[in-house]
């Protein structure tokens, strides 16, 4: 656990202190936070819990795909890094536990700005609306729809750069996260898992407990992926994403591993 910890705030700062994580991440958030404010996709809607459960489907758009780029060198990084990475290794923790808060450091100091912003935004939007229903709909979709999408991008990013030159890695995150999120049937010649259980735009979740508009579960389309969303369906979807984000890292966690080996 000492281990974990330490490695966690030693990856936490060092991310804070890359300016190419600032430059990726805040931009879209604010981006995200200008759509939110502007946007009728999102103002259009009468219900202000609504308001709030839409605007986390832009944020799992574009923030969480920002910090998967951002942090698409990290598992790279415990391979090419030397110092403090290396003293951590000499610890006697798991080596786990070591990639583990290699991730989960740069998660949370790349995610607090952007969960800090989305909660200013649901606060604002609860204050004049007069309800709290747009505030507690926030909280909602951020534990059950922005971490776990969060968590996916970052790990598969680091999964993709750790298989494949970082710069590529990076435009092919971006690709399939958008084929995933954004590409419905009826725009997408290939098979597509948007609008499924399967896609990490969290919409089964957002849907359910955070008073999203229906559209954003199954997309209007129809099957056995697409069913309608409520409670089931949107545990279902949040346990794919979570099964998928930790496999991911455990791949990552495997590879890294195996080419440190391989090194030494």
């Amino acid at each position: 656990m000492t281990t974990f910890t330490w490695t966690v705030r030693y990856e936490a700062l060092m991310a804070a202190r890359r300016r190419s994580v600032w430059m990726t991440v805040l931009p879209l958030a604010l981006l995200t936070l200008l759509l939110s404010a502007s946007s009728p996709t999102v103002t259009a809607h009468s219900d202000a819990a609504a308001r709030t459960g839409t605007a986390a489907v832009l944020v799992n758009t574009f923030c969480a795909l920002g910090i998967g780029i951002a942090l698409a060198d990290r598992f790279r990084q415990v391979l090419d890094r030397r110092g403090m990475p290396e003293l951590l290794s000499a610890t006697p923790g798991a080596p786990l536990a070591r990639t583990t808060g290699a991730l989960v450091g740069p998660l949370l100091t790349t995610l607090g700005p952007v969960a800090v912003l989305y909660l200013l935004y649901a606060a604002t939007v609860a204050a004049l609306s007069g309800s709290l229903a747009p505030l507690g709909s926030g909280v909602v979709a951020l534990l059950l729809a922005v971490l776990p999408a969060t968590a996916l991008a970052a790990a598969l990013g680091g999964l993709l750069g750790v298989l494949m030159p970082v710069a590529v890695a990076r435009g092919v995150l971006a690709v399939v996260w958008l084929w995933a999120c954004h590409f419905p049937p009826s725009f997408s010649p290939v098979p597509t898992a948007t609008g499924t259980l399967l896609s990490p735009l969290g919409g089964y979740p957002l849907v359910a407990w955070a008073h999203a508009p229906a559209v954003w579960a199954s997309r209007e389309s129809t099957g056995a992926l697409r069913p309608d969303a409520d409670g089931t369906t949107a545990l279902l979807n949040l346990a794919f994403v979570v099964t998928a984000a930790l496999t991911c890292h455990v791949l990552g966690h495997l590879v890294t591993r195996i080419r440190r080996h391989g090194a030494s």
